[in-house]
């Protein structure tokens, strides 16, 4: 990594933030032709985001995540994608993700961040071909969906659905869902924006 940082601090300002992910350019740089190789975000990336704190940015504080504004993401993002435009998309994705969790009901946001703050979400918000049945004490999903985004990386995946009355959006870990590897493209290949698939989940 570029900088030997204190990830575990909750009081990094957005000034701070937005300098390690200055920091992270050069590596990032290095970085990018194998990125766009293996079709992902190398998991040494996801580590040097995981371990600046800079993913926090999204996180609710009472799960240590960083009290600073949704705007310091796009600053540190921009400053990431200097380095690999891939990784940074990858990278902005994973916090949006992690800022909308926080404003679903407490129980989602301790089941994802309960054992730290370094869960990370991707998505694919298109209900897709999806099929939801109410069950007893909640839903069995059923689905195919495209374009997640660093689902390579994810330990959740926030997915779109038909609801029983109206479209809804679930959360699922990542032992209920597989990764298609399908991402063949001409551009931002290391974004890895593979299909999901999901087969029975509760």
């Amino acid at each position: 990594m570029a900088a030997n940082t204190d990830s575990r601090s909750n009081d990094l300002t957005s000034e701070e933030l937005i300098r390690r992910a200055a920091d992270l350019i050069p590596v990032l740089k290095s970085r990018a032709p194998h990125t766009e190789e293996i079709r992902r975000v190398p998991s040494e990336t996801v580590q040097d985001f995981l371990s600046s704190g800079i993913h926090r940015i999204g996180v609710p504080p009472r799960f240590g995540g960083l009290d600073v504004d949704y705007g310091s993401m796009l600053e540190v993002a921009t400053e990431l994608a200097r380095g690999c435009g891939a990784s940074s998309w990858c990278y902005a994705l994973w916090v949006a993700h992690s800022y909308l969790i926080g404003h679903w009901p407490l129980q989602a946001q301790e089941e994802v961040f309960g054992e730290g703050p370094d869960a990370l979400c991707s998505s694919s918000l298109n209900v897709g071909k999806s099929t939801t049945q109410q069950v007893r004490g909640g839903y069995r999903l059923n689905g195919h969906w495209e374009f997640s985004s660093g689902c390579d990386s994810a330990d959740w995946l926030m997915l779109g659905l038909h609801g029983i009355s109206e479209r809804a959006f679930f959360l699922v870990p990542r032992s209920d869902f597989e990764i298609i590897d399908n991402w063949f493209v001409s551009g931002l290949r290391g974004t890895g924006s593979k299909d999901i698939v999901v087969e029975d989940a509760f």
